[in-house]
């Protein structure tokens, strides 16, 4: 029996396991680490052995079902204690399945037995190739909101035992060969800013769909980001032009592979065929149409497209085209009607009891006669009469629309393929008796959700973590969204600066926080400043001062994957977004604010609708930011080696900080800006202020807290540092109460309003401003159960060492959470009953952690621990 067996494999600081598609490379040289499981504590790896294999097309393994195995690459045994390498053998072949072998050896000389099966845990593809011999296409005569039907017919001479297919179609495309479709996941290829970058997706797995004899190509290509012309586009947008708008286009490599090793390629060029099929009308804010009687279901057949048209060769519409290597958007979670309202006029309601992004999937009615129109209106809140409240989706329709051929042309199930939707409940619309089996609400977000979990002994506590993660997961697309409902989804980075502590509990970060990075540094300026959003449709430019997401996110890559290559690339540029801010600011003060501590309160806003703090100065937050680039830029200096430039940061974080206490410090209230909540918070988080000072400052903030009744001030980004603040300096009553509490405002309000996600705001509104009932910033409140009430801390890069230091609620009697980490999961669960308090921790293989007890602190190897105390 094992008493050692490696448990997950990462290849560029993400997970190798997945569902449906193999991880992509687009290092020649990728950095592979894996966690371990061992039942002996205090253990640690002194020894490994990775080995490559590439598949062996000519041997079937009859043990396994599958194509044999051919070794390609053998480091050897390595004596190492880190639980990583970097492939550094022969170039690796470009778009086939790599199968990767870890061997472990531990402190006791046990040794893992190597994986002996393909899977998705274990392989992966090298994506760089060379894309020159293939041409950008379009249609001659590109018609908006309506998808472009791409095809090309070949001849084989005998069956392709591999097959690889390099495709990006933008926005969004959709592939199938003979008709059949060829990979499970959705909108690809990823959302970039176009005219910078465009990523390719790579699918494999599919040869057998391939025939000796006639075959066909089929890549269908819709609009998706490529488009879009709401109402609020032309407000925001006022003549602006979009840089990655354009017309829809497609390139496209198909490498297949013979027996005897010899290759055949197709590629995008002008003998394809273009066309148009039943999808009428589809956009990602409004729906999809799809209209049976225009369907010719031969067009994607060998042959087919009879009334199509020669495609026309096109510039390349981008400077970059690269593997997307990200995870893929994949169809996740299937949810029932909970219940269904009749509405009267043939129209009901399905409640499916929990808001999501994603799409229906309908069992279409049988004996459906030409023209008849099925309808689903999307939503996530219902009016006083049970019927739909879509007034906040704005200019977003949410809308999709069946209409029947009355023959065989007529699709038994539906499922829209280039859009997606916020919602909960649907109204149908032209679907007689409908019951729990007719429409079921799929779930679509990118592939990152990792075995992260929480729960403790407060059921609204542990309803508002499951919804946090829902919303969380509504507003992963290739980018990281503020809401998935309403004619926005942008990816907000003044939100993200606290939403991006969160995220790495819960979600695997390892390929999307490399994305973000990049694409906030394709809106980059010359100055050093980028945008709101990125990519950049929404916002101001320069960006607002709070959006150090952008560090953020470089900062939590480097700890919770080990990412050093990240923040080599990106130190630069995020230096020249700290230069950009200190060009901006006076006397270290940074002179502009557009948003700052944003969406607090209503009571505690400027009004109503206008969301920037009235008690908090935004100025103040801008520069505290700046304080905090300088503080992240000298740490990141440091991992890097980089003296010289961790001592230049340190000396700029030093005059920020004299700055700040010369202009808002009040010693003698120990108030700083004002003594508002959120700037006693941050100041307080950021570490500002005089170490003599910080208790009585922290006294002043509960003051505030407690004589308000608990009625915070606090907005998207102070909020979570408040609750951080409370329980650091002795409050974690106080903490807790807000959590707890069911009264406007608070998460608990939320819930007893059939919250099922955190909303953008506090308050329960009848309005079509900032209303979205599906937005993650506040949800970053999760990162707290996590770090705060279970204590769990990585301190060091790659979650080599945790600080364990667990907060314990008097009106709390457990909490428990594992975080899935590079190193394996961590776990803490504290548990009182019997008159004692009892502390269980789990320390992942090859790892330490300094535990925090009431009388001291300890510091243990890996294993699981018991502490006990009254």
């Amino acid at each position: 029996m094992e008493n050692i067996k490696v448990n997950q494999i990462y290849m560029d600081g993400g997970k190798l396991a997945g569902m449906f598609r193999h991880k992509v490379t687009a290092s020649p040289n990728p950095t592979f680490s894996w966690s371990v499981i061992s039942d002996i504590p205090n253990n640690y790896q002194t020894a490994f052995r990775v080995r490559i294999y590439c598949p062996d097309l000519n041997v079937y393994d009859e043990e396994f079902e599958e194509l044999g195995k051919e070794l390609f690459w053998d480091s050897g045994w390595c004596e190492q204690k880190e639980q990583s390498m970097t492939y550094a053998g022969d170039p690796l072949p470009e778009g086939k399945e790599l199968l990767i072998s870890v061997c472990v050896r531990d402190a006791y000389g046990n040794e893992s037995e190597q994986f002996k099966y393909w899977g998705y845990g274990n392989a992966f593809i090298y994506g760089l190739t060379d894309m020159t011999s293939a041409a950008w296409i379009t249609h001659p005569e590109v018609k908006k909101r309506v998808p472009t039907c791409f095809r090309k017919d070949f001849e084989l001479a005998e069956q392709p035992v591999d097959a690889c297919l390099y495709v990006a179609g933008i926005g969004y495309h959709h592939v199938k060969v003979n008709g059949i479709d060829v990979d499970q996941c959705r909108l690809d290829p990823a959302h970039t800013n176009y005219k910078k970058q465009v990523q390719y997706a790579i699918m494999t797995d599919f040869a057998p769909h391939f025939v000796v004899g006639a075959n066909a190509l089929a890549v269908e290509v819709a609009d998706g980001w490529r488009y879009n012309n709401t109402k609020i586009f032309d407000i925001v947008f006022a003549g602006r032009p979009v840089e990655f708008f354009g017309d829809t286009a497609l390139i496209a490599k198909l490498v297949l592979t013979f027996a005897d090793g010899s290759t055949q390629t197709i590629v995008t060029d002008d003998s394809w065929l273009c066309g148009h099929d039943a999808i009428t009308d589809v956009s990602i804010f409004d729906g999809e149409t799809y209209d049976a009687r225009l369907s010719d279901p031969q067009w994607m057949l060998p042959g087919g497209g009879k009334d199509f048209v020669q495609a026309v060769i096109t510039p390349s519409p981008t400077e970059q085209l690269v593997p997307m290597t990200v995870e893929p958007i994949c169809e996740q979670e299937w949810y029932y009607a909970d219940s269904i309202y009749a509405l009267g006029d043939g129209k009901y309601i399905l409640d499916f009891g929990q808001n999501i992004a994603g799409v229906p999937h309908i069992v279409l009615p049988e004996g459906m006669q030409e023209g008849h129109k099925v309808t689903m209106r999307m939503g996530e809140m219902l009016d006083e009469d049970g019927g739909l409240y879509n007034l906040p989706l704005r200019d977003a329709a949410q809308t999709d629309t069946y209409i029947a051929s009355g023959d065989e042309r007529d699709l038994e199930v539906w499922r829209p393929k280039f859009t997606y939707h916020g919602f909960r409940y649907i109204e149908l619309d032209g679907y007689p008796c409908p019951d729990k089996n007719s429409v079921i609400a799929v779930a679509l977000y990118t592939d990152i959700a990792n075995d992260s979990d929480f729960v403790c002994g407060s059921a609204l506590v542990s309803k508002l973590y499951k919804n946090a993660i829902q919303t969380e997961k509504s507003n992963i697309h290739s980018i990281l969204t503020d809401c998935p409902q309403r004619d926005e989804r942008m990816g907000w980075m003044n939100d993200a600066t606290v939403r991006f502590t969160a995220t790495p509990y819960a979600f695997d970060i390892g390929r999307i926080f490399p994305k973000v990075i990049g694409d906030i540094h394709a809106e980059q300026r010359a100055d050093g400043a980028f945008t709101c959003c990125a990519p950049f449709l929404f916002g101001q430019y320069p960006a607002d001062p709070v959006c150090s997401s952008f560090l953020v996110a470089g900062e939590q890559s480097l700890l919770f994957t080990g990412n050093y290559e990240i923040i080599k690339q990106a130190y630069p540029w995020f230096e020249a977004w700290e230069q950009s801010l200190l060009s901006r600011s006076d006397d270290y003060i940074v002179n502009y604010t557009y948003y700052g501590d944003w969406a607090a309160p209503a009571y505690a806003c400027r009004s109503f609708e206008d969301a920037n703090s009235a008690v908090t100065d935004g100025r103040f937050m801008s520069t505290g930011f700046s304080y905090y680039n300088c503080t992240a830029l000298a740490r990141m200096a440091k991992q890097l080696g980089n003296a010289d430039k961790q001592a230049e940061y340190e000396a700029l974080a030093d005059k920020i900080k004299t700055a700040m206490l010369e202009k808002w410090w009040d010693a003698a209230s120990a108030k700083m800006a004002g003594g508002s909540q959120a700037s006693q918070a941050f100041s307080l988080w950021l570490g500002i202020l005089p170490d003599d000072a910080r208790e009585k400052a922290a006294e002043v903030m509960v003051i505030d807290l407690r004589e308000r009744n608990y009625k915070f001030t606090t907005g998207n980004l102070c909020t979570l540092y408040m609750l951080e603040m409370l329980a650091k300096y002795g409050y974690v009553d106080d903490a807790w109460k807000i959590l707890i509490s069911e009264e406007y405002p608070s998460y608990g309000f939320m819930i007893q309003n059939e919250a099922t996600t955190v909303w953008e705001r506090f308050e329960l509104k009848k309005e079509d401003g900032m209303n979205s009932h599906n937005h993650p910033m506040y949800g970053s409140v999760y990162k707290w159960l996590y770090s705060t009430l279970c204590g769990i801390k990585p301190v060091a890069p790659g979650c080599a060492e945790f600080e364990i230091a667990p907060h314990y609620p008097s009106g709390l009697l457990s909490a428990q959470a594992h975080v899935d980490t590079i190193k394996g999961q961590v776990s803490v669960r504290w548990v009182k009953r019997f008159g004692h308090t009892c502390l269980y921790v789990t320390v992942p293989f090859g790892t330490t952690a300094k535990i925090h007890l009431p009388d001291r602190t300890e510091i243990v190897g890996s294993g699981s621990y018991h502490y006990q105390w009254e």
